[in-house]
């Protein structure tokens, strides 16, 4: 499925997902998400990399509301679907991607963006990029962008951007370990493009085995984690010979 405000862009084994939904900063709507999750879970073995990266000067500001209205008395299945099911499957596809993906974040990563860039294996920010979660300033529990960030940002730093509704700057972020990478805003475009290009130095094969292991390793006992290790190293290095 695409979308007028998702550019799909390849060059190469490098492949762009490029928001451009100009007036209302990038904010996902379901026909966005199914474009992005389309892309991803569509990728060919050719492929090593994938970036998210905005055309506007916000990063994602969020999602366009799915809520029914204030007279509507929808049950909890139809909220379950409506509101919850799809950025779930979102977030979903962007875990299950086998190459490292990227987010490329400028300017506003508010709720769902900014789960589209702590979702990603590293997040590169300019430094005038801005995080918040602020789904409590309209009383509602952000547990969809919660189940994005778990796993991947300390616990703490989770709760107190939900709680407080802080807005983080891109230091900040960094600190908290949000984000991988800040960089001059002038020069972040340069970054991800050298940042690329590193990463496509190397085979997909090698590439994948890292995103495998970074992807499940964590949920392993360390005993397993160091078999899966030396599984994936043997694999990747056989295909050498």
């Amino acid at each position: 499925m695409s979308s007028p405000y998702v550019a799909i862009e390849r060059n190469g084994p490098l492949v762009d997902v490029v928001l451009d939904r100009a007036g209302n900063g990038n904010l996902i709507d379901a026909g966005m998400s199914e474009a992005i999750i389309d892309t991803v879970t569509t990728l060919d073995d050719d492929v090593k990399l994938v970036r998210i990266r905005s055309r506007l000067a916000d990063f994602c500001k969020g999602r366009q509301s799915p809520m029914p209205p204030k007279d509507a008395k929808p049950s909890a299945e139809t909220l379950r679907r409506v509101v919850a099911a799809p950025p779930l499957a979102l977030y979903d596809a962007l875990k299950a991607v086998r190459v490292p993906l990227i987010s490329v974040v400028r300017g506003d990563a508010l709720g769902v963006g900014c789960a589209l860039a702590a979702v990603c294996d590293i997040a590169l920010a300019a430094d005038d990029a801005v995080f918040q979660i602020p789904e409590m300033e309209r009383d509602i529990p952000p547990t969809l962008v919660m189940s994005a960030l778990i796993g991947r940002v300390p616990l703490k730093t989770v709760a107190h951007m939900v709680l407080s509704r802080v807005r983080l700057s891109a230091g900040e972020a960094l600190h908290a370990g949000l984000v991988s990478r800040v960089v001059a805003a002038a020069e972040l475009d340069a970054e991800a493009d050298a940042l690329a290009d590193t990463l496509l130095g190397c085979s997909a094969v090698t590439l994948r085995a890292v995103k495998q292991f970074l992807h499940l390793a964590p949920e392993m006992p360390a005993s397993g984690a160091s078999g899966f290790a030396a599984h994936l190293a043997a694999t990747a290095l056989s295909a050498r010979f």
